[in-house]
């Protein structure tokens, strides 16, 4: 054949005669790859009078199936109703049409066409037919919605990183996002701990002082049981309570274990004590056996062996309705000089668990079923403790049980021989002997109940106590009189501990030589330093151990004057440290113009320097007012800003104004330095060319 196009054809055109060639389209179109499709536009319906081979493959039907048909036909479910509406117009009216529809063979797989469609017009003007090509674009539509698919994904990740940077913000500058996201978490844990530990340990210094103060006064035997089983309770809860705040560092690896001398039977009694009224509430016997050769004195931490006896008394009393519950204790191998080995068996006639639910008992936050929690209530967290503890003290922990057979928990420890029979100690009901010194005590506690209760404890042991309410109190006290120590609360209003300790030491005159010894209610063992630092003499944590601080008292009066120690130098000496953080965060930047959107980023940016410069402002305010409380919001608020809009030099310094927002001395000397950043910073930010090649 030949394929030179004929001069009097136009181009696209069909022959002026009407009549539709099968065979001279057959020879052109035979060989293109895409579906052709030949409407007449002439006839109701627009039908199909030819398709190619191309058309027949792509749609599944012959060309004899589909001549005369309308191609509503290959319409499905799923085909978009508007879509269809526009291509049925398109022909109705003998307009062209690009579109892409969604289409179905005739075997009913779905597949979409990429369809254009044309007007061919004969001699007249008038629309003739109306020529369709087609396209299957499936894989391609597949591919562009795998990676819409994937696109959402990554901003949903990114929205979820934003919606975490606030957490994050603290460490982003220090390290690379994964290893700044464990130190955050971490620092989240301790943040949240610390402030669980002062919240819960204030009261509890009024619960157990109070009690202690109740058994000196003149009370009945039924009485004296009341009082001492709120005592006993009350060290018990405390028990709990340093046991959860420990738990971050067992999962950390960094549990200390105390090593001190106590008695097994004495410990094993006390629980005993402790679960015999719930335990004869419910009708069960509480019983414990102790093996004859077990030694009567071992050396270890008797308070995680507590912690770990009181876990398992407790669920096995919770979990039986009838019978009993039994403490076993012997030593399978003793030798002096060696460690010894102590097996524990806690058994109960209760409920029991089947192999799944022993399988995952000792797994954090897991409880035997859903039943289980609903019924008995609880976190679920008691076990897992009791695993770590175990682990930790060099034994392993088991469980046997069978559904209605009851359970036995079984465990075992290592401890050392005893270096000596400790001794008794003092009965707190017992008068206290009246101390060989009398000290003049200022009390600085904000805590109207424990200034009350430490207050009279320290009466009672024979010293004179003038007690204020704050730091600055206690400094105008201190003008007025001479005093053998001063106690001191650390988190206090107005003026907290380390500010009252360390305008103390800079003072002038022999008031800079007080003996200080700072209380506080935050037991995290890495914020004693912190506290140490301020000039203090000694550091106790509450609830106060009463023999203990009268003791120390004691001994730190004794000290040499000259031996003061210095409070150490304000922050600000280490201005480079801040000077070396850069001022933009350029993955922060990225993360949030993902996240965001870079039209909505650079909005949110634009009204930044005005509420840095705002929030300035504020902080100058409240430092010319003599006002720490306002000046530390106002410094947390420009943290929060700058390190969620990545600027972690700025955060880093009003971090630093905030976390010493109530010492005046170090905040004047941040204050160049927080100027300098919000200047700095926003010049970054208000030069858009600047911010976009940061990030």
């Amino acid at each position: 054949m030949d394929h030179t196009p004929s001069p009097s054809l136009p181009h696209a055109a069909l022959p002026q005669d009407d009549v539709l060639t099968p065979t001279m389209l057959a020879e052109v179109l035979e060989a293109t790859g895409a579906g052709i499709a030949v409407l007449d536009a002439r006839q109701g319906g627009t039908p199909l009078v030819y398709c190619n081979p191309a058309f027949e493959e792509m749609t599944g039907y012959t060309a004899a199936e589909l001549a005369g048909r309308n191609l509503a036909l290959l319409r499905g479910p799923d085909t978009d109703p508007r879509t269809a509406d526009t291509l049925r117009r398109a022909l109705d009216e003998g307009t062209p049409a690009a579109l892409e529809i969604l289409n179905y063979r005739k075997d009913g797989a779905p597949f979409w066409n990429a369809l254009s469609v044309r007007p061919v017009r004969d001699a007249a003007g008038a629309v003739r037919w109306l020529v369709g090509s087609s396209i299957d674009i499936t894989r391609q539509r597949r591919s562009e919605q795998d990676l819409r698919d994937a696109q959402d994904q990554l901003t949903r990740l990114a929205a979820e990183t934003f919606a975490l940077a606030e957490d994050l913000d603290r460490a982003r500058e220090e390290a690379d996002t994964a290893r700044v996201a464990a130190e955050n978490a971490s620092r989240a844990k301790s943040r949240f701990l610390a402030m669980m530990s002062h919240e819960l340990r204030t009261p509890m210094t009024a619960v157990l002082g109070m009690g202690d103060l109740l058994l000196g006064t003149a009370l009945n035997e039924q009485q004296k049981g009341f009082v001492n089983t709120l005592r006993s309770s009350a060290d018990t809860l405390l028990d709990l309570l340093n046991d959860i705040l420990d738990f971050s560092k067992i999962e950390a690896g960094q549990l200390e274990l105390e090593e001190i001398d106590f008695a097994l039977g004495r410990l094993v009694e006390d629980v005993v004590q402790l679960f015999q009224v719930r335990a004869a509430a419910k009708g069960l016997s509480l019983t414990a056996s102790v093996a004859d050769e077990t030694p009567a004195f071992v050396r270890g931490d008797p308070t995680r062996l507590r912690q770990v006896l009181f876990n398992l008394v407790s669920n096995a009393i919770k979990f039986t309705e009838r019978g009993g519950v039994e403490i076993c204790l012997w030593a399978p191998h003793t030798a002096d000089g060696e460690d010894i080995l102590l097996r524990f068996e806690v058994a109960d006639t209760g409920i029991g668990m089947t192999p799944e639910q022993r399988g995952r008992l000792f797994e954090a936050f897991v409880q035997a079923d859903a039943s289980t929690s609903r019924k008995y209530g609880g976190t679920g967290l008691g076990l897992a403790i009791c695993r770590h503890l175990v682990q930790a003290m060099g034994g392993e922990i088991t469980v046997t049980s069978e559904p209605g057979d009851g359970s036995t928990f079984g465990f075992s420890i290592r401890v050392r021989p005893a270096q000596s029979v400790p001794r008794r100690t003092p009965d707190l009901k017992d008068p206290a002997p009246q101390p060989v010194v009398s000290l003049h005590i200022l009390l600085a506690e904000d805590n109207d109940i424990n200034r009350m209760l430490i207050s009279t404890m320290l009466t009672r042991m024979g010293h004179r106590v003038d007690a204020v309410g704050d730091g600055r109190a206690a400094l105008a006290a201190l003008q007025g009189r001479s005093y053998d120590l001063l106690l001191l609360d650390m988190e206090m209003p107005v003026l907290d501990g380390g500010s009252t300790a360390r305008a103390i030491r800079r003072s002038a005159g022999p008031v800079a030589q007080m003996p200080i010894i700072g209380i506080s209610a935050d037991a995290l063992p890495e914020h004693r330093d912190r506290h140490m630092a301020c000039g203090l003499d000694e550091y106790m944590t509450k609830p106060v151990d009463w023999e203990a601080l009268d003791t120390l008292m004691l001994e730190v009066v004794g000290r040499p004057r000259t031996q003061r120690p210095v409070p150490a130098a304000a922050p600000p000496a280490a201005a480079e440290g801040f000077l070396g953080i850069p001022l933009i965060d350029r993955v922060k930047l990225s993360e949030l113009r993902l996240a965001l959107g870079a039209e909505s980023l650079e909005g949110m940016l634009r009204l930044m320097p005005e509420a840095a410069l705002r929030e300035l402002s504020a902080i100058h305010a409240a430092f010319q007012g003599d006002r720490p409380r306002d000046l530390g919001h106002a410094a947390h608020t420009l943290a929060g800003l700058a390190a969620n809009f990545g600027a972690p030099r700025l955060a880093a310094v009003a971090r630093a104004v905030n976390e010493r927002h109530a010492d005046a001395e170090t905040v004047a000397a941040l204050l160049p330095l927080l100027e300098q950043a919000v200047a700095d910073t926003n010049r970054l930010i208000e030069d858009p060319d600047a911010v976009q090649g940061a990030a």
